[in-house]
């Protein structure tokens, strides 16, 4: 008697993967600009997008097509101070999809990573591969390389992991080396960037400039600004200003940012 036929593993990879291309592409979109063209990962459902610096230049307003067609302006309102990345916020947008975040800490080596994009003139494209290394680049910055193959379209475009969760901003390749390219880490975009703070799971806490921070008892970094990640509920906040310890109970997510000190 033949053994009964197993599960056809490659139909389940085939189905998973593009479960995952139709419910990521939604929130990626295509950014132009006179000098050429990138893409663009929807944050916001008011139409903020993160892409890279490069994709947007030195344009101060940038044209945008979602991935149901609709074609929208959009104004540059940041760009990362030593990192590739930038913030655009579409006119008259509202109702957009968009990707949630990932744990970065979560992010390691050989876990399974995808990407969209666009290929030079195909549209919306889809690749996979791996995170074959982490560290931290020349300027400070946490990236991570993939072994996804990427074209310059898919600059500022999302990397996802395999349950859709945004986990990188595609930033950079080495053209002489065969499928090396970078991305930049989440976190680095989330925690940086301020015009990202409405959509940042975190706390965010000013203090005079070089004043160490402390959350739930942790040096979180210095003033004069602090974001870092935190799960709903009550956290302990408080730094010593001019000798004196200067306390405040956040709770999030109602309060998302802290000040300390005049």
């Amino acid at each position: 008697m033949a053994a009964a036929a197993g599960p056809d593993v490659l139909a389940q990879i085939d189905a998973a993967q593009r479960a995952l291309y139709a419910a990521v592409a939604p929130a990626v979109v295509y950014v132009v600009t006179r000098d050429g063209f990138g893409s663009g990962v929807v944050l916001g459902a008011d139409g903020l997008v993160l892409t890279n610096a490069h994709v947007v230049g030195s344009a101060e307003r940038v044209d945008v097509v979602t991935f149901a067609g609709q074609k929208l302006t959009g104004r540059v309102v940041e760009r990362g101070a030593g990192t590739d990345l930038a913030v655009v916020q579409l006119d008259g947008a509202a109702g957009l999809p968009v990707l949630r975040g990932a744990d970065a800490s979560e992010l390691a080596v050989g876990q399974w990573v995808a990407a969209v994009g666009h290929s030079e003139g195909g549209g919306w494209s889809f690749t996979t591969g791996a995170v074959s290394n982490l560290y931290t680049s020349s300027t400070g910055h946490a990236v991570f390389q993939t072994q996804i193959p990427l074209s310059h379209g898919n600059s500022g475009g999302p990397v996802v992991d395999h349950a859709g969760r945004l986990v990188g901003i595609a930033t950079a390749s080495l053209e002489r080396a065969q499928n090396l390219n970078f991305a930049i880490r989440l976190d680095v975009a989330l925690l940086g960037l301020t015009t990202l703070e409405p959509v940042c799971e975190c706390l965010v806490v000013h203090a005079p400039a070089g004043v160490p921070v402390f959350v739930d008892g942790a040096m979180v970094g210095t003033g004069p600004r602090v974001a870092v990640p935190a799960r709903a509920g009550e956290h302990a906040v408080f730094a010593v200003i001019a000798g004196r310890k200067v306390e405040r109970t956040a709770r999030l997510p109602a309060d998302r940012v802290v000040t300390l000190g005049p």
